[in-house]
């Protein structure tokens, strides 16, 4: 076995084939087996993943600590073949010990725990291991969908209780990649997605459901893959110590379905275990687990609006409330609003979220901004410039559950009593041009505004104090324009110009390579004065960076406080609208309904801006809430929705425009690519040929538009 070490993180190589990223913190980042990535949310040096072991105190005031990651008490070595972590909690002495097998694909985690205190303590361990046995290409493209084909087993087995078996049943390379997770006691709960460890605890800063009641023991098949084992109780008498653990054993080719034979892997496993009880001695110095803002501190408790607050805030004129009993949570606002309360985030699976994009035309721009935001303290993120997938600038958020905090544009507010991390609003506000997030906290109202302008390319961020004390904010940007959605560890490229900061990519990454010369400039509004900028540094308690791809932007003390994001890797091209009432009263055609219509009508025209703006994301920024990909029209698809929907609004300059772009896909045998990218710098993106229908919609899309227009001159353009 061999270890490389990279500043902050350390590598564990088994000839076996495993190779699992380490950073010093213990967070675990890659794990892979050749060409199969094991684990569905790789860790940064920031924020620890899924995978991990927990101690649990049991009893009438029960408590529990992870043990890997910022969050831990531990400090981390590298041997030659293993991770060590140390440390000590409520009068309990720990050790824990990764190793991996060289004999085969298989991982052992090894607990030692000592009751170093006075009285007896009642304890147990959990162990979480997101999965995903998939391509790392194919987790990045969207991890919900190898969550779905991943199929999980629980197996009973006599002396080591329940172990969780998963089979990827998409091919991967012509094979079918399988795992099966256990104690190396006895299991006796299990997991088998984050959805049952976390539920919307995370989203709401609150403790992990699983952590404090247990694991369900049920079988769930989801969109956050992970196996969770959950090892029997134990009581610990004062000097007394123990040792429990936990197995992972991979297959690369698992032809058939799981089934009660497979239990002769799991002996196997505990067999090979036997030989890596003892880890050999470690190679460098301790390092202590470092706590972050996003490990250490809270997130902002907020309050629920009452009725006189919602009243002063939004009137009487409020349509399509919905409530479940008493409890007001929604509603719309005319010509163009919806406002979501805490109450109904706090009730559904899927958060509330909204794509904005800059620019109020009907024609593809390349020189857009398209942003995404979340309800839950997401202010900018999935920041693209063109392409919206491949021109990133912010990363996006990689799970609905809030695995990770740190994705995207976020906010710390400095209040007396230190940092707080802005999650859950009280209320958020949506228009098809911008959002809004109301906190109401116990010292006042903040107030955050993030728009996309539709008369000019630029993307804002205001914090507003409604009620209280002017407030120092920090606004931490993850940068993802070096590769990997920001999952590779490089500092930021960063310079003053323009009274603001200027953000460049590596010259070797894909961006740098598009756009040598280009970037994306941040730069804060009137009346804001840039307190500091720094790298990751000013995230960790030490101040001390490890490398990771974090621009911090410390905003002096205010209460009226903003940044304007801008890009340049291109220029605009198309001309753009005046003002944002002018734009969207154009997309829907200046349909104007009277308070005096009939109910079912005004309820249409309350949903037809919003039917409008997503018709207009799909057809001029291609991306979804959950597809993070995007960037190319499906032939079928553009030929169809956003045809209907152009010439119903009477834009009949776009229709011809995008069937012109459509007929120049057309290939030499009359066929069409399933899918293409519209914009000339990607044209050479596109797969050959198509299957099913897709053939007849363009040549339907083309009679629909002369039949509006009697436009046969477009039947003389050379395509």
């Amino acid at each position: 076995m061999s270890v490389a070490e990279p500043r902050s993180e350390y590598r564990l190589i088994s000839d076996s084939g495993l190779n699992f990223q380490i950073h010093s913190n213990g967070t675990l980042g890659r794990m892979e087996h050749r060409d199969i990535t094991l684990n569905l949310f790789p860790g940064n040096a920031v924020e620890a993943g899924p995978a991990n072991i927990y101690l649990r105190r049991l009893g009438a005031s029960p408590a529990f600590i992870p043990l890997l990651g910022p969050e831990s008490p531990s400090e981390f070595a590298v041997g030659e073949r293993c991770l060590i972590a140390r440390g000590r909690w409520q009068d309990v002495s720990y050790t824990v010990a990764l190793n991996l097998a060289e004999e085969a694909p298989a991982w052992f985690w090894r607990v030692t725990l000592e009751n170093v205190g006075s009285e007896a303590v009642d304890l147990d361990l959990i162990h979480t291991q997101d999965l995903a046995l998939a391509a790392y290409g194919a987790i990045r493209l969207n991890e919900y969908y190898v969550s779905q084909y991943l199929d999980h087993c629980p197996l009973e087995h006599a002396q080591r209780g329940w172990v969780v078996a998963t089979r990827q049943n998409q091919l991967m390379n012509g094979q079918h990649p399988w795992c099966v997770i256990g104690s190396l006691g006895k299991g006796v709960a299990y997991a088998t997605d984050a959805l049952q460890m976390y539920g919307y605890a995370r989203r709401e800063g609150r403790a992990p459901e699983g952590l404090l009641n247990g694991l369900s023991g049920q079988r769930l098949q989801h969109e956050h893959a992970m196996t969770g084992i959950q090892d029997t109780p134990l009581t610990l008498a004062p000097g007394q110590r123990d040792e429990r653990g936990f197995f992972g054993w991979l297959e690369s080719h698992h032809p058939a379905a799981t089934s009660r034979d497979d239990l002769t892997i799991v002996e196997r496993a505990i067999s090979l275990s036997e030989r890596y009880r003892e880890s050999p001695p470690v190679t460098d110095s301790p390092q202590r687990a470092v706590p972050t803002l996003f490990s250490s501190r809270p997130t902002l408790p907020t309050e629920v609006l009452s009725a006189a607050e919602i009243e002063q805030l939004w009137g009487s004129e409020r349509q399509f409330e919905e409530y479940d009993q008493a409890q007001l949570l929604s509603f719309f606002l005319a010509p163009r609003t919806h406002v979501v309360l805490k109450a109904k985030e706090q009730s559904v699976l899927r958060p509330h979220g909204h794509i904005l994009k800059t620019g109020g035309g009907f024609l593809p721009d390349e020189s857009g901004l398209t942003s995404t935001v979340w309800m839950n303290g997401v202010f900018h993120s999935m920041v693209t410039q063109g392409h919206v997938s491949i021109n990133r600038f912010l990363s996006t958020t990689h799970s609905y559950l809030g695995l990770f905090q740190s994705h995207g544009q976020r906010i710390f507010v400095e209040l007396a009593d230190g940092w707080w991390r802005l999650g859950e609003p009280s209320a958020f506000e949506m228009t098809p041009e911008g959002c809004r997030w109301l906190y109401r906290h116990a010292g006042g109202m903040i107030e955050i505004f993030s728009q996309a302008a539709t008369d000019r390319h630029e993307l804002t961020l205001e914090i507003q104090v409604r009620q209280g004390t002017p407030v120092r904010c920090l606004v931490t940007h993850h940068v993802a324009m070096n590769g990997d959605d920001g999952a590779e560890a490089y500092p930021v490229l960063h310079e003053p110009r323009d009274g603001g900061i200027f953000v460049r990519a590596r010259p070797e990454s894909d961006v740098g390579r598009r756009f040598p010369s280009g970037g994306f400039l941040l730069q804060p509004l009137p009346g804001t004065t840039l307190e500091r900028v720094g790298g990751d540094e000013c995230l960790f308690e030490d101040a001390v960076s490890r490398g990771q791809p974090f621009l911090c932007l410390t905003l002096a003390p205010g209460k009226s406080l903003g940044l304007r994001i801008t890009g340049h890797l291109l220029t605009a091209s198309v001309p753009l609208a005046q003002n944002a009432d002018d734009y969207w009263r154009e997309a829907v055609a200046g349909m104007n309904v009277g308070s005096s219509a009939p109910a079912a009508l005004r309820r249409m025209a309350g949903m037809l801006p919003w039917f409008a703006h997503n018709a207009l994301i799909h057809f001029l920024a291609p991306r979804g809430l959950e597809q993070y990909s995007g960037g190319g029209w499906g032939t079928r698809d553009v030929t169809q929705g956003p045809v209907e929907y152009l010439l119903a609004i009477g834009q009949h300059e776009p229709v011809r425009d995008l069937l012109l772009r459509v007929y120049r896909q057309q290939n030499a045998d009359g066929d069409w690519p399933q899918w293409f990218m519209f914009f000339d710098r990607e044209r050479n993106i596109r797969p050959g040929d198509s299957h099913g229908d897709i053939v007849f919609w363009p040549l339907l899309a083309l009679a629909h538009y002369l039949l509006a227009t009697g436009d046969s001159g477009l039947l003389k353009a050379d395509v």
